[in-house]
């Protein structure tokens, strides 16, 4: 399991708010096609021709997309910044979009990303503060994931949640809809209930 900091402007547009409301992160370097078995040869060739980078240009865009694209993995965690605060998700797969393949939109790359806690930058350590200030698009964790201390950050986010009062019919209805999106036939439905669900138990 990993930590990366993402960057929330890919292709040159600010998506932070929406990476949130939406549960996804993204880069750009759309028209290189769907990324999925894709290897780093591949990776490069293709900013190389699309793009026309070489040298030490071309290294480091491939070292971004490279790490969004197949060092990240399933499970792993990121975290992205807005203003004086930072927060946390656990990444789903790669996934290629292709209607977003575009110049307009140029958000074609994404993961899925499960959102657990927002803190103020402050909160974090000397170490998870330098991550969060490396200006690439994104960036692996340097140091063995137990020295970022998210399980600090998580329990915070328990005891939060605690503390709020939710009327009970409101509960009762929102378990209700939850309950009834765990027999949906789509799967990606089912998984986004069964966590929901689980969080609440804990």
């Amino acid at each position: 399991m990993s930590l990366f900091q993402m960057k929330t402007k890919p292709h040159g547009i600010e998506r932070g708010g929406e990476f949130l409301r939406e549960n996804y992160i993204c880069i750009g370097w759309p028209g290189i096609g769907d990324l999925t078995h894709a290897t780093k040869d591949t990776i490069r060739e293709r900013l190389a021709k699309v793009y026309k980078y070489e040298g030490q240009q071309l290294s480091t865009y491939l070292g971004f997309v490279n790490t969004f694209v197949r060092t990240m993995q399933k499970g792993d965690y990121v975290l992205i910044s807005e203003n004086e605060y930072v927060h946390l998700g656990i990444i789903g797969p790669y996934k290629y979009v292709k209607e977003f393949d575009n110049d307009t939109d140029g958000k074609c790359h994404q993961r899925d990303v499960n959102w657990l806690v927002t803190v103020q930058k402050s909160e974090l350590n000397a170490e998870v503060q330098e991550l969060l200030r490396n200006r690439g698009t994104v960036t692996q964790f340097k140091h063995p994931i137990a020295k970022a201390e998210l399980d600090k950050l998580l329990n915070k986010k328990n005891k939060i949640q605690s503390s709020v009062s939710i009327p009970k019919e409101k509960l009762s209805k929102a378990l209700d809809i939850v309950y009834k999106a765990m027999e949906s036939e789509n799967e990606e439905l089912r998984l986004k209930a069964a966590t929901i669900l689980l969080n609440y138990i804990k």
